[in-house]
């Protein structure tokens, strides 16, 4: 019987560590702020900008949110991030994603890049100091996983390695001693890759993408597909340790990303 992962009290646990931080933060004067920037109206990015609010005030960070049209220029999304990098007030900056469709895949990255790296606490520019907090949670998750199962795995296969959960996922994961595929949606052998993974990772987006019946006995399975899951529920039956989708990956991301945001008021 695999362990279900429960993100909400792993993030909960994290919080309660994270909101001492912060009071110890405020005796020394600093109040610890994010802006948050959504362009447009998309209903599941208007979602997670609340859930992002509401975290932070449960731990005692403020969290601003502003709302643009998805008209606005690049020229003018840039200068509001200009002004925000000068306001000393202001502690972490991030843009959600994804952007409207008329905002070009390198228009994207030219924002994400504008932000001042002391303040890119979610990691997306080239260079950052902060770690994705997606990627971070992934981690973490990942290494909970080795408290509650009874082997030492070795193969760790991450499905959407190009992408943006992926890429510092495999820088990270290049640091340690797995053993480390990669794949995306469109590999032709993904299938023969998942049979040998001990850990399965995959951040695609494309529903039940990870048959069960490719995933062998005892696997690590940590699905970040969104909003559906990447991996087949019947898997689930077969693996050591799950972090399902919802409930697992995604509040852990969001008590990431406030950690990034103290790390960001301690220089």
């Amino acid at each position: 019987m695999a362990y279900i992962f429960d993100g909400k009290t792993f993030a909960k646990e994290k919080e309660e560590k994270l909101a001492k931080q912060v009071i110890s933060l405020k005796q020394k004067g600093i109040t610890p702020k994010l802006v948050s920037i959504i362009v447009g109206d998309d209903p599941a990015s208007t979602l997670y900008v609340n859930l992002k609010k509401k975290a932070g005030e449960r731990i005692g960070v403020t969290v601003e949110v502003i709302s643009e049209k998805s008209e606005i220029s690049n020229t003018e999304l840039t200068n509001v991030i200009n002004n925000l990098n000068e306001d000393k007030s202001v502690n972490g900056i991030m843009i959600q994603l994804p952007l409207p469709a008329n905002f070009s895949d390198s228009q994207r990255d030219e924002i994400i890049n504008s932000i001042a790296e002391e303040k890119d606490v979610d990691g997306l520019r080239k260079k950052s100091k902060f770690i994705h907090p997606t990627s971070k949670a992934v981690l973490e998750i990942l290494e909970f996983s080795l408290t509650k199962i009874n082997f030492q795995p070795r193969n760790v296969l991450i499905i959407g390695s190009t992408g943006m959960v992926g890429k510092p996922l495999v820088r990270e994961l290049r640091k340690t001693n797995y053993k480390l595929w990669e794949a995306n949606s469109g590999t032709s052998e993904i299938s023969e890759l998942v049979k040998i993974a001990d850990v399965i990772i995959s951040a695609t987006g494309v529903e039940n993408l990870v048959k069960s019946e490719w995933v062998k006995t005892g696997a690590v399975l940590i699905d970040v597909g969104s909003p559906k899951g990447d991996i087949e529920k019947a898997a689930y039956e077969k693996a050591s340790f799950v972090s399902p989708v919802p409930g697992g990956v995604g509040p852990v991301t969001i008590s990431c990303l406030l950690e990034n945001l103290l790390e960001s008021c301690l220089g």
